[in-house]
C-alpha cells in the first residue's frame, strides 16, 4: 500500500542562486519594538517610534485630574500676570499715585479689578462693567468717560489724585528785573576786546563734552567767550532742540568744534546764540542782564546773514531760518517772523522735504544720499514740518498735506532701507513721538482749514473728529514707559503731554457748543461719552501738568513752549465763572506769563489780553486786573526801551477765532484792556451811587 507522503519538490538547479538574485522580491522586515504607543495600538498599526516625542506623564488616578491640574496652572498664570501689573504700576505711576495704590494694597478691600484697569489690560477691556466698582475705589473723576480714558489709556490720561488748591499759593516773583537804562548802557560797553562772560555759565554742565573745545571766534563776531558760547549752545540743545529738533545735534556739534562748514554755518550759530541768549534770556537775566545786550548783538548779526543767504536753497540755511524764526516769534518781531516762516515753508518744498508724494523721484533720491547727510536731512525735514504744524494750529497758517518721506529721527528701524538714526540721551523720545503725532494733527488741520471762513462745525462732521481722536488714542497706547509723566519727568516729556492735550482740545472745540456738545460717541462704553466730556478730561490733564511743572521748575528756567497749554487753560476757565477753581488756575497762568515776561517781550501782551477777557466774563474785577498787570509790567521793564514794534499774531480767543480770526489775536484783544477796565470801574462806581 502506497503511503500518503508529501510531494517532494524537484531538486534545485545549479544556477538557482543567480536567478533568485535577479528576480526575487525581498520582503520588508518588520521593525522590532518592545512597546507600542497607545495611539498606534488603538489603531492596530505599526508603531513609528522615531516620530514620537518623549513626554513624562504621571498615570492619572481619575479621569479629570489632568484637567484640574491645567486649571490650576491657568489660575496661577493669571495671578502672576495680575501681580506683575500691580508691580508695574508701582514703578510707573506718579509718586503720589503709587503711594495711594500701596495703601489700598495694604487694606482688606478687594481692588483687583481697579488695579488691572489702570493700564487697560485685556481683562479690563472685556469687563468694562466693573468700572463703576473700580471708580468708587480709585480717586474720583469728573465723568465716567474720564475714568474710562484713565483705565484704557493710562499713559496720556494717568490717574489724577485730588488736590486741595485752597492750601496752595500763587505768588509773583520776589525780585523785579533791572531797569531798561542799565540794559542800554551795557550794549555800548560790550566790545571785542572784552568778550562777555555770563555769571551763570559756571553752574551749568554741558550736554556734550566736545563743546569745551569750541572756538566761537571762528563762527561769529559777537564778543562772547568760548565758555559762554558753549553754555548757550548746550542750553539750546538741552531745551529747544528736544522739542523742535531743527538739526542733528551730533553732526552739528562735530562740525562746530572741528570748524567744518559741512553741517554748520555762521548763520546757524548766530541764530542759536540768539535763541539761547534772548529767547531764553530769563535763564540768565536773573543772574546777569548782560545776556540781553548780547542778544541784541546776536539778533543784528543773524538778520544780516538772513538777508545775505536766505534766498539760497540749502539744508543748513533752512535750519538756521527755522531757528531764527523761533526766536523772533517769542521776542515779538512779528513781521520778520512771518517772513522767516514763509521763507522756510517755500524752501522746504523746493528741496522736496515735504508736500511731495512718497513715490516721487525727489523722495526716492534721498535713499541714495550718504548716511550722515540722510540723518541731517531727516532732522531738518521733520523739524520744519513740526514747526509749520504749530503755525497751522495757533496762527492759522497754510497746512501741509503730505509729511516728509524721510525716516523719523530716533525711530528704531528693522530694515536696511535707511540708516539707523539714534538721538542723544538728553533728547529722550519726545521729538520722535511729536513727529509721529503731528502727522495726525496735520490731517485734522487740512480738513478744518478748508471752510472758506465758515465755522468748522458747518463743514466737518463729528464722525471725523471722533475717528481722529480714536486714531491718536490707539497711537498713544504704543508709547513706552519712558513717555509717562510724573513729578520727576524731564521738561520735554511734560511738554509733549501738554501739546497732546492741546491738540485734543483743538479737535473737539468746534463741537463743545450748541447741540453737538452732548452727542454720544459710540466708540466708547461710557454713557456720558460726549465731545464736552472729552474736552473736560484733557483740560483736567492740562491743569495738573501746568501745576506740576510750576512746582518742579524754577521760574528762571520755564520754557516758553508751555505757553500753548496756558492759553488753552486760560481761554476756557476765564469763561467758567461758576467753577470754584477757575480763578486759581487763571492766576496760575498769569504768574507763568509774568515770569516768562522777563525773557520774552510777547508775554506782557498775552497776559494783558487774558486779563481783558477775564474782566469781560466777570472772573475778576478791574481793580484786580490792574494790580496784576502792574506786577507783570514790573518784570519786563528792561524791554520798554525796545518795546516799539513788538507784536504777535498768536490767537488767544479760540471761540472768536472760529468766526473772526482778526479780532481773536493778542494785539486785538490786549488793546481793549484800558477800555474794558475803565468801563468796569465806571459800572462799579454807578452801582455804588
Amino acid at each position: 500500500m502506497q503511503g500518503n507522503y508529501r510531494k517532494i519538490q524537484p531538486a534545485p538547479r545549479d544556477d538557482a542562486d543567480e536567478i533568485d538574485r535577479k528576480f526575487r522580491v525581498a520582503k520588508r522586515k518588520r521593525q522590532h519594538v518592545r512597546i507600542a504607543c497607545n495611539p498606534c495600538r488603538d489603531k492596530k498599526r505599526a508603531c513609528q517610534t522615531r516620530s514620537l516625542a518623549c513626554i513624562y506623564r504621571i498615570p492619572p488616578k481619575t479621569v479629570d485630574s489632568t484637567i484640574k491640574i491645567q486649571k490650576q496652572l491657568d489660575t496661577l498664570q493669571h495671578s502672576f500676570n495680575h501681580y506683575a501689573d500691580i508691580v508695574d504700576q508701582l514703578k510707573t505711576l506718579p509718586e503720589t499715585d503709587a503711594l495711594k495704590l500701596l495703601q489700598r494694597l495694604r487694606s482688606p478691600a478687594d481692588v483687583n479689578g481697579a488695579f488691572a484697569s489702570l493700564q487697560g489690560s485685556v481683562h479690563t477691556r472685556v469687563r468694562l462693567s466693573n468700572h463703576r466698582t473700580a471708580q468708587a475705589i480709585l480717586p474720583t473723576t469728573n465723568s465716567r468717560l474720564e475714568f474710562e480714558l484713565t483705565a484704557l489709556h493710562g499713559i496720556v490720561y494717568p490717574t489724577l489724585v485730588p488736590i486741595d488748591i485752597t492750601s496752595l499759593g500763587i505768588s509773583p516773583l520776589e525780585k523785579p528785573a533791572l531797569p531798561a537804562v542799565q540794559t542800554e548802557s551795557l550794549v555800548h560797553k560790550i566790545s571785542p576786546a572784552s568778550p562777555v562772560v555770563l555769571s551763570s555759565d559756571r553752574s551749568r554742565q554741558l550736554c556734550d563734552s566736545r563743546l569745551e573745545e569750541i572756538d566761537i571766534s571762528y563762527w561769529t563776531k559777537v564778543p562772547i567767550s568760548n565758555g559762554t558760547a558753549a553754555a548757550m549752545i548746550s542750553l539750546f540743545l538741552e531745551t529747544d532742540q528736544t522739542i523742535v529738533g531743527f538739526v542733528d545735534a551730533d553732526l552739528f556739534v562735530e562740525s562746530l568744534v572741528e570748524r567744518n562748514p559741512h553741517f554748520c554755518s555762521t548763520f546757524l550759530v548766530s541764530a542759536m546764540l540768539y535763541v539761547a541768549c534772548v529767547g531764553r534770556q530769563h535763564a540768565y537775566t536773573a543772574f546777569d542782564l548782560e545776556s540781553v545786550a548780547v542778544g541784541r548783538l546776536c539778533f543784528q548779526e543773524t538778520e544780516r546773514l538772513f538777508r545775505a543767504e536766505g534766498s539760497f536753497d540749502d539744508l543748513i540755511t533752512l535750519a538756521a531760518i527755522n531757528t531764527f524764526s523761533l526766536a523772533c516769534r517769542f521776542h515779538g518781531h512779528e513781521k520778520l517772523a512771518q517772513e522767516l516762516v514763509a521763507a522756510a515753508r517755500h524752501m522746504g518744498r523746493r528741496l522736496g522735504l515735504y508736500g511731495v508724494p512718497l513715490d516721487s523721484p525727489s523722495s526716492l533720491a534721498f535713499q541714495e544720499l550718504p548716511d550722515d547727510l540722510v540723518r541731517m536731512t531727516a532732522h531738518v525735514a521733520w523739524g520744519t514740518y513740526n514747526w509749520l504744524t504749530i503755525h497751522v494750529l495757533y496762527f492759522h497758517d497754510e497746512s501741509i498735506a503730505i509729511p516728509p518721506a524721510l525716516p523719523v529721527p530716533g525711530h528704531e528701524r528693522h530694515d536696511d532701507m535707511w540708516p539707523q538714526h539714534p538721538l542723544p540721551e538728553y533728547m529722550g523720545s519726545s521729538f520722535t513721538k511729536l513727529c509721529e503725532y503731528f502727522t495726525v494733527i496735520q490731517e485734522v488741520a487740512v480738513v478744518y482749514s478748508i471752510g472758506d471762513g465758515k465755522p468748522v462745525v458747518d463743514h466737518v462732521p463729528i464722525a471725523f473728529a471722533e475717528a481722529k481722536y480714536q486714531k491718536i488714542l490707539a497711537w498713544a497706547d504704543s508709547l513706552g514707559k519712558d513717555m509717562a509723566w510724573d513729578q520727576n519727568s524731564q521738561e520735554h516729556v511734560m511738554l509733549f503731554h501738554m501739546w497732546f492735550h492741546c491738540a485734543v482740545l483743538d479737535i473737539f472745540r468746534p463741537f463743545v457748543h450748541g447741540d453737538q456738545k452732548n452727542y454720544i460717541l459710540k466708540s466708547f462704553s461710557s454713557q456720558d461719552s460726549t465731545p464736552k466730556t472729552i474736552f473736560s478730561a484733557s483740560l483736567n490733564q492740562l491743569k495738573r501738568l501746568a501745576l506740576l511743572y510750576r512746582t518742579q521748575q524754577m521760574p528762571n528756567s520755564y520754557m516758553p513752549y508751555i505757553n500753548i497749554s496756558l492759553i488753552h487753560i486760560a481761554n476756557t476757565i476765564c469763561r467758567e465763572t461758576k467753577d470754584p477753581t477757575a480763578k486759581f488756575y487763571f492766576l496760575l497762568c498769569i504768574r507763568y506769563w509774568q515770569h516768562l515776561y522777563v525773557g520774552y517781550p510777547i508775554f506782557g501782551g498775552i497776559a494783558q489780553a487774558f486779563l481783558t477777557m477775564a474782566i469781560n466774563n466777570g472772573l475778576i474785577t478791574n481793580r484786580e486786573a490792574k494790580r496784576l498787570m502792574e506786577e507783570v509790567n514790573g518784570q519786563g521793564a528792561h524791554h520798554w526801551s525796545a518795546n516799539e514794534g513788538i507784536s504777535t499774531s498768536l490767537i488767544v480767543d479760540f471761540d472768536l477765532a472760529m468766526t473772526n480770526r482778526d479780532e481773536a489775536d493778542v494785539q486785538a484783544v490786549a488793546q481793549k484792556f484800558e477800555e474794558v477796565a475803565l468801563f468796569d470801574e465806571f459800572a462799579v462806581y454807578k452801582k455804588e451811587d
